[in-house]
């Protein structure tokens, strides 16, 4: 728990001097390895455009993904959405983003795919208020790509992160475009938005 309540407050200073927060560590080795059994499972093809007119276009975007229950989740993955439900209250109370919800979905990116620059609130009627990303692939080096490259709405570059295993990012879903490098190795995370509205 101690470890758990420094992260939170880590996270919760990073996103109040700067907007985003990476942190190494979030998610253990032997967590890991308990969590790959969830990406045998069966994966859609991630699709882009607005609702009702979304398709799949591996230009703009290539992974895969399957959405979570969070009221109900995998065993495997009940530690990290009790702390999503710790993050939410400590981000309302400090930054005061009146957040009511969240959703997520594992993602795997073959090996050359990727995701081209975007931001997760581009739609007036969106709700979603801060994006979380924890990667949950084992042993990922530098060399194995897959890069998170975050930008200011001016188009200037602010950071390229290593998808670290077992690393969490945090960001202003409003604030930042940003887009996903290929990698070559099969990429995966748990992938989420919290929003200002009740969504389930």
């Amino acid at each position: 728990m101690p470890k758990v309540i420094g992260m939170l407050d880590k996270i919760i200073q990073d996103l109040t001097e700067k907007q985003w927060s990476f942190q190494p560590g979030a998610i253990s080795p032997a967590e890991l390895r308990l969590m790959a059994p969830l990406f045998e499972g069966d994966f859609q093809p991630a699709r882009v455009g607005k609702k009702g007119e979304r398709q799949r276009v591996e230009e703009i975007r290539g992974d895969w993904i399957s959405w979570i229950d969070v009221l109900d989740p995998p065993a495997e993955i009940q530690a990290q959405i009790k702390l999503l439900n710790e993050l939410k209250t400590q981000v309302n109370q400090n930054l005061f983003l009146g957040l009511k919800d969240f959703e997520c979905h594992l993602a795997k990116y073959p090996i050359g795919s990727f995701y081209k620059r975007h931001i997760d609130r581009h739609a007036k009627e969106s709700s979603r208020a801060l994006t979380y990303i924890f990667y949950l692939h084992q042993d990922w080096k530098k060399e194995d790509g897959g890069e998170l490259v975050i930008y200011q709405r001016s188009g200037e570059k602010i950071a390229t992160i290593t998808p670290e295993s077992g690393s969490l990012v945090t960001f202003i879903s409003d604030d930042f475009p940003h887009e996903v490098l290929s990698s070559r190795r099969e990429r995966r995370s748990m992938t989420g938005w919290m929003h200002t509205q009740i969504i389930n």
